[in-house]
């Protein structure tokens, strides 16, 4: 498989024409998920558009969406762009990176137990993924196997459950009297959760080539072995209601939407020949740090992330501010805005007094403090080594006044080449300076 970085070099596509119709209908699904800025609305509603890749001919670059394509005979895995200019760094230890952040994200969840992580081996990123999904559908459906009460419709010669009238009488005209139409509720193994699981197992089992993933998916296949096989779509989960009794089920059911949403079918029921998995990094940087604050600072701080009640003209209301995280200290009610920057700032020693700064950026950040009435702004960006940028403020005066709005630029441990572990400690301390500083 190929491995390509985020606005890295180009790949060639093998047909482009195909290609492109894939990404097409696949951002249908995924705009579901990750909607669009509100500034590219216009454009992202066409139906020939898609933020995955841009393309010269027949030539292809990633853009800012990471994970993997499979379409046909094009295969590639998108890395971050932090990790391009560290040819040291592993494709093994860019996974944890990945999974590390992934745990502190609301919307991009994988549910898996750490350990299953720990304890493999596998450097492609799809076959990591089917493994970890089958580790923890074996686990959960072998410690306790679901059932369910599910309605059924049926014609029997004794009634049982509710009669169904408005059939009965349907058939009483075709001389069936003899047959009662009844609905009832029995309790069932062989539900659609169950038969959800089975065929996502069985789509898995397509794509996976390593002999110990494939055992774990043949023996779920086995467990299941009373469950009917059904082809299954991800509408049929919305409808689901797991009860409390069976708490890790809502484990499986995610990871079932995810094998479900993210592919597009081929004629074949069990052929998961397309199947790709992206997601947007400077949504999976804002989320980890939200994430972050809310696990470690929550206790100081309420943490508010996508705050957005204010706007820039209120009658009528237009203009929406959405501040990524609003802190707010809860003995002083001092608020602070923070904005997170999936830019990386690269050389900052040889650049200009702006610092990496983008004059957009700090135009967007002097509205948002003028209108929340806060005169702090804390801009975090993600690392570009391991040593840290110094801190840098810009102090914004308001005309003809004492008052002024401080915005803090920070770069912050978001990766390190040596282990993902040790990031943990090294962000909980720079933000702990940083909070000290700014309150």
């Amino acid at each position: 498989m190929k491995e390509i970085f985020e606005y890295g070099e180009q790949v060639k596509v093998p047909d482009r024409v195909s290609l492109e119709s894939y990404l097409y209908s696949l951002w249908r699904e995924y705009k579901e998920v990750w909607p669009p800025k509100k500034e590219d609305d216009s454009l992202k509603k066409r139906n020939k558009y898609q933020p995955f890749l841009i393309f010269d001919g027949e030539l292809a670059r990633a853009r800012n969406y990471i994970g993997f394509i499979h379409f046909e005979d094009f295969k590639v895995e998108i890395f971050p762009k932090i990790f391009k200019n560290n040819g040291d760094i592993s494709r093994e230890l860019m996974h944890r990176h990945l999974f590390y952040w992934f745990s502190y994200c609301n919307r991009v969840k994988f549910p898996f137990n750490q350990a299953f992580l720990d304890q493999c081996d596998i450097y492609e990123l799809p076959e990591l993924i089917i493994y970890l999904f089958a580790n923890q559908i074996h686990e959960v459906i072998s410690n306790q196997p679901y059932s369910a009460y599910e309605e059924v419709s049926e014609a029997l010669q004794t009634p049982r459950g509710r009669i169904n009238f408005t059939r009965y009488v349907n058939r009483i005209s075709y001389c069936n009297y003899h047959q009662i139409d009844c609905d009832y509720e029995p309790f069932l193994f062989d539900n659609s959760l169950n038969r959800t699981i089975k065929y996502c197992t069985r789509l898995l089992l397509s794509k996976a080539r390593i002999p110990e993933t494939q055992r774990l998916l043949n023996d779920i296949i086995f467990v299941l072995d009373d469950v009917d096989d059904q082809v299954c779509s991800s509408q049929q989960l919305s409808s689901l209601q797991i009860s409390p009794i069976y708490g890790d089920y809502e484990e499986i059911v995610h990871i079932c939407s995810m094998i479900l949403e993210n592919q597009v079918y081929s004629h074949e029921n069990y052929d998961m020949r397309n199947w790709s998995l992206l997601f947007p990094m400077e949504l999976i940087f804002e989320e980890f740090i939200a994430g972050f604050i809310r696990k470690h600072f929550s206790g100081k701080f309420k943490v508010e992330a996508q705050k957005s009640n204010l706007y820039l003209h209120d009658d009528p209301k237009t203009f929406n501010l959405q501040h990524d995280i609003l802190l707010t200290d809860k003995e002083t009610g001092e608020q602070i805005i923070i904005d997170t920057k999936y830019k990386p700032r690269w050389d900052l020693e040889n650049s200009d007094s702006k610092k990496g700064i983008s004059q957009a950026d700090m135009y967007q950040m002097v509205s948002y403090a003028y209108r929340r009435g806060t005169e702090k702004v804390l801009l975090i960006y993600p690392n570009t080594s391991e040593e840290l940028a110094e801190d840098c403020t810009f102090v914004v005066k308001q005309g003809g006044t004492d008052e002024c709005i401080r915005i803090t630029a920070v770069d912050v441990p978001f990766w390190s080449a040596n282990c993902y572990q040790c990031v943990e400690e090294r962000l909980k301390v720079k933000l702990e300076h940083v909070f000290s500083d700014q309150f």
